[in-house]
């Protein structure tokens, strides 16, 4: 800490981070939201006031300091994929819809002063300094791990804003865009092809959903001819997802890649509606189908009560915001090719939120140290208990009654 404010900071605002020919003042620290300790980084918050007498709110994401810890999760390729957002991509979609008229409606998200990644030894000094947004009133959902309706909406609409930007400057600069997207580094698999965790672990989270459907519903799906086909898929492992991410024209955008309640702050009106989202946290973006955040995050954050009675109203405000989203001319998919692409890419979705979704209903999660592959996969597997079991098939149970499973190679 020391180090950052004595050295960084007055660097980083010498460099014209927060404006031309500006001084390093100070920075307090927000003694209420010091330090904390996030999944892949530690955030502080705090106040740079700079020598115009200008105090900017800020958040500041440096890495992890073990290091053993930062190659296991690719913290680097976080950092580097982050910044490239930020600097390269973000702009360069905004500056094409700009240049665009008929549209005025943007996605929020908050604004990037400062960005570093040199790694190695350098790595402990490497950070990303963001707006803190707090003071314009966005804050995580209180409710969780599931959403309302009025929540899961105004999220898809959010989402449905941020890929319009995409489609827009596919539409204006096809070159660029594709040269663009390129530059993200993978973070799920390796050089090797090796997914995050072993390749049979995509089974083991599979059926410990289907095995849980057919226990409690084994009358209606044990000859289900999608049951049949998602075994196929998890027993496939990561080549299945491997295919699902695998990008297809005309309907890849830029992902968020991990498009879930605690990536997204809500702004809400006096009677608490949510009536503004601000996405951020992209270190895990991809280029491909818009349904691999659609997909993450309805089965993160919605009830298997709420998918059943409102996902037609749902898929309806994304394809509605995203056709309102794009100046006219611009290609984007109509609500039948949006369920196309849902048969095809909503394992994505499903795939993650089988080991995610049971931390998020587990009442306590204690997490071992020192663990080898198969110890995680098992820890995973009992995560979340019998009600972590139930989330997952019923996961299952609404890929097969949807038929999702149009991923295998025909």
């Amino acid at each position: 800490m020391d180090s950052l404010l004595r050295e960084e900071l007055p660097e980083i605002v010498s460099n014209g981070a927060f404006g031309k020919n500006l001084k390093y003042v100070s920075f307090d620290l927000d003694k209420d939201s010091v330090a904390q300790d996030q999944y892949m980084s530690t955030v502080i918050f705090g106040t740079v006031t700079t020598s115009d007498e200008s105090r900017h709110r800020v958040v500041i994401k440096l890495k992890l300091r073990d290091e053993t810890v930062r190659a296991k999760f690719k913290i680097d390729f976080q950092f580097h994929n982050e910044i490239t957002m930020y600097e390269r991509v973000i702009p360069f979609i905004f500056e094409c819809h700009r240049s665009l008229s008929g549209v005025e409606d943007w996605p929020t998200l908050a604004r990037f002063f400062y960005g570093r990644n040199k790694c190695g030894e350098f790595a402990e000094k490497d950070l990303i300094v963001l707006e803190n947004v707090a003071p314009l009133g966005f804050k995580l959902s209180e409710a969780r791990p599931f959403l309302d309706y009025n929540h899961l909406a105004a999220a898809f609409r959010a989402i449905a804003k941020f890929h319009g930007l995409s489609y827009t400057a596919k539409h204006k600069n096809p070159e660029r865009f594709q040269k663009i997207v390129k530059d993200f580094r993978d973070t799920q698999f390796d050089a090797n092809g090796q997914w995050t965790f072993k390749d049979n672990a995509v089974s083991r989270f599979g059926k410990r959903g289907l095995d849980r459907l057919i226990e409690r519903s084994g009358d209606l799906y044990r000859d289900n001819e999608h049951v049949r086909r998602f075994d196929l898929l998890i027993n496939d492992g990561a080549n299945s997802l491997k295919r699902v991410r695998t990008p297809r024209e005309p309907f890849s955008v830029v992902c968020h890649g991990d498009f879930n309640r605690n990536n997204v702050l809500f702004r809400y009106d006096e009677a608490g509606l949510p009536v503004d989202v601000l996405l951020f946290d992209f270190g895990t973006p991809r280029y491909g189908s818009p349904v691999f955040d659609l997909s993450f995050f309805l089965y993160m954050n919605s009830t298997q009560s709420l998918r059943e009675s409102r996902l037609d109203d749902l898929l309806n405000v994304y394809c509605s915001t995203l056709a309102e989203t794009v100046p006219s001319g611009v290609r984007v998919p109509n609500r039948a090719e949006l369920d196309s692409e849902m048969a095809k890419c909503a394992y994505y979705g499903f795939l993650h939120a089988s080991y995610f979704l049971p931390h998020e209903v587990a009442t306590k999660v204690v997490h071992k140290e020192n663990m080898d592959d198969e110890e995680i996969i098992q820890w995973l597997l009992e995560v979340g208990g019998e009600n972590g079991t139930d989330k997952v098939a019923d996961l299952v149970q609404h890929i097969v009654d949807m038929g999702y499973t149009n991923v295998l190679p025909n």
